[in-house]
């Protein structure tokens, strides 16, 4: 009888009064047979409801983050196949746990793909990471990635390092693409913003966080971003920052992890707070492992410990394991935090030149972060380098014509006579 209940209720749902009676003597003929058994089965399970912890098409909607699928990863033979079932694992573990972006395990429910292939020479192994929109079918990049096969896990380790961050990343520039406003599409140019070099979009970043604020979000992710606007003092000025903006920031920082305490972004978004505006060294360590503990592979996470030992501890230790973590993506490599701390840990080691050539080296023309024209002017006056002291000092000048060593923001160093150092570096350059 129960059976019978649900079909009447199926079809006067879904057919007019006579068309729905002659439904109904046709199927009762057809549950009466041999068949019938099988029938009411399909009907059952069509009538179920969604498992409550199943991703379905409309909750990912209202999700409104960038949805992810990782194609099965495929290997040049079956020794390097093995190989990428195990890279895969990996990979799917970390991208599993941001929470920036939903992985998916149908390619119908997703915005990107990614694909890779596992090619086995010799003693090494590459990876090649094609990424593609699945809206235009368009192939939007692709990336190749080489490690030494001496130890298989660590291998593992570093590929999955590089893939998931390019994965994680390269999706997310890909995101703020779209045309559309909506929460999380401004979320992630906020994000974008708290990177660049150019004051104008920071100071646009702000404006959406302001907007944003207003709508009360409960949001980890826009908490811990906007903690990072809030300190731009950290990354385009010299002075330091603000009061009003520290205490906004650790607010900010504090709602984040109450909201997501799982989330390797907010704390390590902590750490840098904790290091860079506090000095608390302890507490800093503590957030980032944290974070770790979350995502073991999050290069902002290792490379930041990298920096706990430059200003505090062992400063060769720390630019080894920062060097080590920049190696994950381009965009890791390319921070100016990142090159600003190694340059500053050959400073303390008294390498003056390194830090100079470091420095060089890696950053961009475009990414003239003024952290980093400091700790170069620095280096090249201890090293008494006039043509590079005199022309980074002018171009201090030129982005703060009022910079000068009295309104210098003490860098995290933890012994007085490293800052002083860098201080006397700054003068020798010719920084009043």
């Amino acid at each position: 009888m129960e059976g019978i209940t649900l079909i009447t209720g199926w079809f006067a749902e879904n057919e007019s009064v006579l068309s729905g009676l002659v439904a109904f003597v046709a199927l009762m003929g057809l549950l009466l047979s041999p068949f019938g058994g099988s029938i009411k089965a399909l009907l059952f399970k069509a009538k179920q409801k969604p498992e409550p912890g199943l991703l379905t098409d409309s909750k990912i909607r209202a999700a409104g983050k960038p949805t992810i699928y990782l194609a099965p990863f495929t290997g040049s033979s079956e020794e390097a196949n093995n190989f990428a079932q195990e890279l895969s694992e990996e990979v799917r573990r970390t991208i599993a746990n941001l929470t920036g972006s939903i992985l998916v395990t149908e390619l119908t429910l997703a915005e990107y793909a990614a694909n890779v292939t596992v090619l086995l020479t010799g003693s090494g192994c590459r990876a090649t990471l094609r990424l593609q929109d699945c809206h235009s079918n368009e192939d939007f990049w692709s990336g190749r990635f080489e490690v030494d096969l001496d130890d298989r896990l660590e291998a593992i380790d570093q590929l999955s390092a590089k893939l998931s961050t390019s994965i994680r990343y390269e999706v997310a520039r890909r995101f703020i693409l779209r045309d559309d406003n909506s929460f999380e599409v401004k979320l992630s140019r906020m994000g974008f913003a708290m990177v660049s070099s150019d004051p104008a979009a920071w100071d646009k970043g702000l404006v959406t966080a302001s907007e944003l604020l207003a709508e009360q979000p409960e949001d980890s992710m826009f908490y811990a971003i906007y903690s990072g606007l809030l300190l731009r003092e950290l990354v385009l000025g010299y002075e330091p920052v603000p009061k009003h903006n520290l205490e906004k920031a650790q607010g900010a920082l504090q709602k984040a992890l109450t909201l997501n305490d799982r989330s390797d972004f907010a704390h390590a978004m902590m750490g840098r707070y904790l290091l860079y505006c506090q000095r608390d060294y302890r507490g800093a360590k503590r957030s980032y492992m944290r974070s770790l503990e979350i995502n073991p592979l999050y290069h902002f996470a290792l490379s930041s410990l990298g920096y706990i030992e430059i200003f505090s501890g062992d400063p060769k230790k720390g630019i080894e394991l920062s060097k080590k973590a920049s190696t994950a993506s381009e965009f890791n490599k390319k921070s100016g935090q990142l090159i600003q701390a190694v340059a500053a840990g050959e400073l303390k080691l008294g390498n003056f030149d390194a830090a100079i050539e470091w420095i060089q080296q890696e950053l961009a023309p475009e990414d003239d972060y003024t952290g980093t024209l400091v700790v170069l002017a620095a280096a090249a006056g201890l090293a008494d380098n006039k043509k590079v002291a005199e022309d980074t000092v002018a171009s201090l000048k030129e982005k703060h014509p009022e910079i000068s060593i009295a309104g210098l923001r003490r860098w995290p160093y933890k012994d007085d006579a490293d800052w002083e150092l860098f201080v006397s570096g700054l003068i020798k350059a010719g920084l009043n």
